[in-house]
This record gives structure tokens, C-alpha cells and sequence, in this order.
């Protein structure tokens, strides 16, 4: 049955691939009950009846259409019982409904929406259940994915695993470390798996399959792998309690090592520490447009130009202007953008006003060639990807890119 591309609620339904994935990495023999939260299209929890058969099944969704579409969807599987609840899988006061009505669960799989949800009261009780009320400087900016991760823990028993997919900004964002550092303390995390590009109906939205356990302790190691092709592929990075608070996303921690360089090679340092300044733009793109200002954009930095030297063609501006102008020897990185890894380019003469959409680097004498090609290398390609993050547009924060490994060539 063809699933639904996205959700009234802010939902991109998973693609089969992901389902399975996650249902493999829940390491239970056979689960006693199982829940989806926020069963949405289903494919998680046809995933779960798939690989266990007789399965006491609990579907949540508010949605008026999921029970007759998982009904449908259900109807060839062996699954012992199943029932759905059409309330809101956020409602605080479902943990004594799914005691009363269903009993034990030691097993739960969720895709949370992509969204924020309007604060309401009983959120903090659902966050303060599962360890992680004191994570947000401002508990009402919790995103979906917080609540419904914590919602999935309070609903379980001890001994029981979580398998849930995360939006990047939980797994890798400098405003979720606190919370990476709750759940490594709290739960056991069995792995993190990085999904690809277009793992959900029409988002680019980048995503993570987090596999926890409830009630064996906190995490010492954590193992990380990505999803190529629809299968999980076999490289495995393990990385400790401090690496993943961090991030625990694949790439980060792959590309963190320069390729090629032994204890004996040269020297490498950051590029914050070698550059002679590192700027935003100052001109926000909407406003120059309107305003019908001469711009550098990010539509300027073309893939034809990525690593090149390019004449930008315009003059020096007033001394009096403290506005951020690219100048002759200058590096050109994105900020935003969908394939930002893909548009560094350095400036071989003249000047431009730039957007905030552009990062300025300044690098003394011939390190700007060298942080040049070393940023728009294969290798740079995949860092400058792997330290951004986003929903759709990604965004590269000014301290990853200050933290560029530069290789000091003679």
C-alpha cells in the first residue's frame, strides 16, 4: 500500500529501507509488546510485525486515518494482537492509559515529526519522567523529537529498547549537548546510524536511527554506522562517553581523522588558529535584494567555480565602511545552503559586499592557497558536510569551520 509523502502534522513518512533497519538493530528476541509512537504511514510498524511474528502490537496516532490504513497494511501479518489508540502521542496521561489497557511493553519504535510544538502543560512532567528537564535553558523551545523520545522512555519498563529516528540537530547541534550528555548517562546506547539523504518522502532532511536501553546503566562505548544503499554498511566507529556528547553522527567523527597523516607527517593546525580573521557577511541577502544592492551571494559561488581563484570585479570601498567586503587573497566559504560543502572559492582580485550567508577567511601569506585546495578537496568536501546541519538548507557554524584541520605544507 503506497504511504502518504507527508503528514498534515509536520511528518515525512519513512521509506521501508529505514523501517527495517531500525527493527534490525533492536537486539530483543522476541518482544513482549511492542509500541509505535506516532505510527504515521505505518512502515515502522509493519516492520516490526515482519520480523516478529505474533507480535502484541500498540499503535498511537491522532491521525482519524491511520487505523484504517494500518489495517490494511497489517492484514497479510501474523500479529498476535493489535491495537490502536487514536489520541495524541503526547498526552501526558498516556502512560496509565497503555498500563491499563495493553499492559507490559518492553519495546518501542517511533519517527518523530519534524517540528515544534505549541507548549502546553504536561510537557515538562513528560520530559522530567525520562531524566531531561533540565537539558533546555528554555524548556518550551523542546523540539518533537525531545517529547517524543521522552514520552517512548517513560512508557517502557526497565530492560526494555527504544529504536527511534532523530533529527540531525539532536544527534550533532551545540543546543542538544546537554541533552547528549543526559541520555549517554541515563540509557545505553547501542548504536547511532547515520541515514542518507532522502531516507523520508520528499525532505533532503538528514536523520539518525538511535538505538537505547532502559535500565542497564549509562553508555561507555557507542557504536556509529551509516545506511548505504538500504543496508547498514559493516564499518563500525566507536567512540566514548565525551566524543559523543559532542556528536554522534558517523561523518563527524570519520572525517575527524586527516587522511594519510601519521604521528611522524607534518604539522597540523586549525584553521582558526592560522587565520588572520574569520567573518560572517554582514548584509542579509532578503534585505539586499530589496534594497537592489550590488551583492556576493551564494548563488555567485557556483559548483564550476568550487576551489578556484576568481576576479570579483569591484572597487575598494570607503574606509569609513565597516561593513564585510571580500578582498583579493580572501577564501569564500557557505554558511547555508543545501551543498555548501561544495561552494569555497578564493578571491583573486577586486572586491564584493558580502551576504550573511558567507563566511570571510583571511590567511596570511601562502596558507590561502593551501587552505584553499585543502577545503575544497575531496576530503574538505566531506568534513565542511559533515559539521553542517539542518533541516533542508544546512548551516556550518563559524567555530566547525575554525576548526578545519589545515595540513602546513613546506
Amino acid at each position: 500500500m503506497a504511504e502518504p509523502a507527508r503528514s498534515e502534522f509536520g511528518r515525512y513518512y519513512t521509506k521501508p529501507a529505514v523501517g527495517q533497519a531500525l527493527v534490525d538493530l533492536t537486539l530483543l528476541r522476541r518482544p513482549e509488546g511492542l509500541i509505535d509512537l506516532g505510527t504515521g504511514g505505518g512502515s515502522l510498524a509493519l516492520a516490526a510485525a515482519r520480523r516478529w511474528s505474533n507480535l502484541n502490537l500498540l499503535t498511537v496516532d491522532v491521525d482519524v486515518t491511520s487505523n484504517r490504513r494500518l489495517a490494511k497494511l497489517l492484514a497479510s501479518e501474523e500479529v498476535r494482537r493489535h491495537r490502536h489508540l487514536r489520541t495524541d502521542a503526547l498526552e501526558p496521561s498516556l502512560a496509565g492509559l497503555v498500563r491499563e489497557e495493553f499492559g507490559r511493553l518492553d519495546a518501542a519504535v517511533c519517527n518523530p515529526p519534524f517540528t515544534t510544538p505549541v507548549w502546553r502543560r504536561g510537557f515538562d512532567e513528560i520530559l522530567e519522567e525520562a531524566g531531561f528537564s533540565g537539558c533546555m535553558p528554555v524548556l518550551a523551545d523542546s523540539d518533537s523529537a525531545l517529547l517524543f523520545l521522552s514520552q517512548a522512555l517513560r512508557l517502557l519498563g526497565q530492560g526494555s529498547t527504544l529504536g527511534i529516528v532523530l533529527p540531525d540537530s539532536l544527534v550533532s547541534g551545540t543546543k542538544y549537548r546537554k541533552f547528549r550528555h543526559e541520555l549517554l548517562r541515563r540509557y545505553r546506547v547501542d548504536a547511532v546510524v547515520r541515514l542518507p539523504s532522502g531516507s523520508f518522502m520528499h525532505t533532503d532532511a538528514l536523520a539518525h536511527i538511535v538505538i537505547v536501553r532502559k535500565g542497564y546503566g549509562g553508555s561507555t562505548s557507542i557504536p556509529l554506522r551509516r545506511l548505504l544503499g538500504g543496508k547498514l554498511s559493516s564499518e563500525v566507529l566507536v567512540v566514548n562517553v565525551e566524543q559523543a556528547t559532542a556528536r554522534m553522527d558517523f561523518e563527524f567523527h570519520a572525517t575527524s581523522v586527516v587522511p594519510g597523516i601519521t604521528s611522524n607527517s607534518l604539522t597540523i593546525r586549525s584553521l582558526g588558529e592560522l587565520a588572520l580573521g574569520v567573518h560572517r557577511g554582514s548584509v542579509q541577502a532578503t534585505a539586499s535584494r530589496v534594497a537592489g544592492m550590488r551583492v556576493f551571494h551564494t548563488t555567485d559561488m557556483t559548483p564550476s567555480l568550487a576551489g578556484t581563484w576568481v576576479p570579483l570585479g569591484g572597487r575598494r570601498p570607503a574606509a569609513s565602511d565597516q561593513r564585510t567586503w571580500a578582498e583579493a587573497g580572501d577564501v569564500l566559504v557557505a554558511r547555508v545552503g543545501r551543498n555548501l560543502d561544495g561552494k569555497v572559492l578564493g578571491v583573486q582580485s577586486g572586491y564584493a559586499l558580502l551576504t550573511d550567508c558567507i563566511y570571510r577567511v583571511q590567511m596570511p601569506g601562502s596558507l590561502a592557497a593551501q587552505t584553499l585546495r585543502q577545503l575544497s578537496s575531496a576530503y574538505g568536501r566531506e568534513w565542511l558536510a559533515s559539521r553542517s546541519s539542518g533541516v533542508g538548507a544546512k548551516h556550518l557554524s563559524i567555530a566547525d569551520l575554525r576548526s578545519f584541520p589545515i595540513q602546513l605544507e613546506e
